[in-house]
Parts: C-alpha cells; structure tokens; sequence
C-alpha cells in the first residue's frame, strides 16, 4: 500500500513539474510576444488578447487602453528603435528580460518585469537598465563602492 501511495505521490510530482516548465515556456513566448509584436511591430490588436483589462504598470492602474497608449507613445518617442530580449528568466508567474536595442546600438536597455496569470499580462514592471545608461553618457558601467568593509 506504501509502495503504491509513494508512486502516485511520485507522479503528481512529474505531472505537476511538467505543467510548471510548460507554463514557463509558455510565458517566455508571451513575453517574446509582447516584445516583438506589441512593441516592436507595433501590433496594438494583440494588446485585446494578450493583456488583462485591469493590468497595471509599476503598480499603478494602467488598463488595456492605457497599455496601448504607454506603447504608442514609447514607439513615438523613439522611432525605430527594435528592442531585443538579451536575458529571459521566469520565477513563478513572472518573466524578467532584459532588453537592449536590437541593432546593436549604444541606446540605453531596459529591464522588463511581466506578471502573467491565464495566458494574459496582468502586471508590467519597466527601470531603466542603468549600466546601459551609464556606458551611454560615457560614465563607469559600475560606480564606485562606497562605504568600508566589515571585515
């Protein structure tokens, strides 16, 4: 009887870790999604489908409309400029990328945080990826330690 509780406590384990990896794949493909076609491309009839009405960007409201006006306005403001996902990560429901301009150029990154629930973007975390800035204006990547030692 142990032997046979232990296999099916063994399966729901290989079942539930299938569905986890499969569920982060599947998000890393929505988060590539939004990258290249939303903002990239420009595609704002995906925002319908891919993003929850009532998501919100660094903890503020922000709503479907809202997600498509926050696009506009980035492609606006810098025009032709082709993000490409450099680092992917998933922890949970989030995806974590990091995204540098696609042609190679000095522009500044950023660091983009998805929360996806039910196949659709919930939340959207954006910072500016800071040593990109920094090597763009001609400063050190890294700056300076401050502080002394504990040791």
């Amino acid at each position: 009887m142990r032997t046979r509780i232990a296999a099916v406590g063994l399966a729901l384990v290989a079942l539930t870790g299938t569905a986890s990896a499969q569920d982060a794949d599947q998000n890393k493909t929505l988060f590539t999604v939004v990258v290249n076609q939303v903002y990239n491309a420009g595609d704002l009839a995906l925002v319908d489908d891919l993003v929850a009405s009532n998501v919100t960007n660094n903890g503020a409201p922000l709503g479907r409309e809202g997600f498509k006006s926050l696009v506009k306005d980035t492609r606006a403001k810098t025009p032709g400029l082709q993000y490409k996902v450099a680092d992917m990560t998933v922890d949970g429901d989030k995806v974590i990328g990091r995204l540098i301009p696609g042609d190679g150029g000095s522009g500044a990154g950023e660091i983009m945080v998805l929360r996806i629930q039910d196949s659709q973007v919930t939340e959207l975390w954006t910072m500016a990826d800071e040593p990109a800035l920094r090597k763009q204006f001609g400063l050190r990547e890294t700056p300076p330690l401050t502080g002394s030692s504990a040791n």
